[in-house]
């Protein structure tokens, strides 16, 4: 079956499926599940998580983005064993892990470095992403880029992340533009230029609808450094949180995970 919301990363001989959660966009120094599936022994069958695209119009909630993945899941027919969440990834793992619960036995709940959807990262990434478009924005307009996002920084701070995200969203779409309309680019590579940003802050701002910490609580942690939000197990992995998903280490411990008997039921996420 084609599928859109899904990617296969590894395919597995044994009947169970592991959903794994996380925002990939373009090239980024942290790994990504994609490097974490080829050293799994034996192979699993492995789905990452897509983003909906602007063209799929889905709203940035929580609700909708899970209508979104688990339409493919349940028509798949496979069980699911886990679902992974990588960083904010874990708050729609929890979440998924509920909504599957109500048609099969629960799958189990695997965060790796999870997080909460922060607006700090969200301004680090804006500045990120406005340096990329250097080469075609001017000096000036590229000052006065970073210059709105440090405003916007210095107005709300760490809070309201889904004003923030709009806001730079929209700083970022008429960077783009001016670039655009200057260099006479055409419409698909204004939007592939535009579209991993604004997907991102739409990610982030569905993220905040939800409320994992009660699955979280309960749910097993493979981590860097401690989690700054109380989880039910945690697994220390001595690696950079950028090598994380490259690591054998990541890779022996979610196989001995996977190996122990299956959590009767998840806690619930909102």
């Amino acid at each position: 079956m084609s599928r859109i919301a899904w990617k296969t990363l590894s395919s597995g001989e044994r009947e169970g499926l592991l959903l794994a959660v996380d925002f990939v966009a373009g090239s980024r120094a942290p790994a990504q599940f994609a490097d974490l599936a080829p050293l799994l022994e034996p192979p699993l069958t492995l789905w990452a998580s897509r983003p909906p695209g602007p063209d799929d119009q889905v709203p940035p909630t929580g609700n909708a983005y899970l209508d979104w993945w688990l339409g493919e899941v349940r028509a798949s027919g496979t069980p699911v064993e886990a679902v992974l969440g990588y960083c904010a990834g874990g708050v729609f793992a929890a979440a998924l892990a509920e909504r599957i619960a109500y048609w099969q036995p629960a799958p189990r709940l695997i965060l790796l470095d999870p997080e909460l959807p922060a607006t700090s990262g969200l301004y680090d990434d804006f500045h990120t992403a406005g340096d990329s478009l250097a080469a075609l924005l001017t000096p000036a307009e590229l000052d006065a880029f970073h210059a709105r996002g440090e405003a916007l920084e210095a107005q709300y701070g760490g809070d309201r992340l889904p004003v923030v995200g709009r806001e730079l969203a929209d700083t970022f779409t008429t960077a783009v533009a001016t670039a655009a309309d200057r260099l006479d680019l055409d419409e698909d590579i204004r939007d592939e230029l535009s579209g991993a940003f604004v997907s991102l802050v739409s990610y982030l701002t569905a993220a905040t609808t939800l409320s994992p910490l009660p699955a979280w609580s309960t749910a097993t942690a493979l981590t860097t450094t401690p989690p700054d939000q109380p989880v039910g197990h945690e697994h220390r992995v001595p690696v950079a949180h950028d090598d994380l998903l490259r690591s054998t280490e990541t890779a022996r411990a979610l196989e001995r995970l996977l190996a122990e008997s299956p959590v009767a039921a998840t806690g619930k996420a909102g």
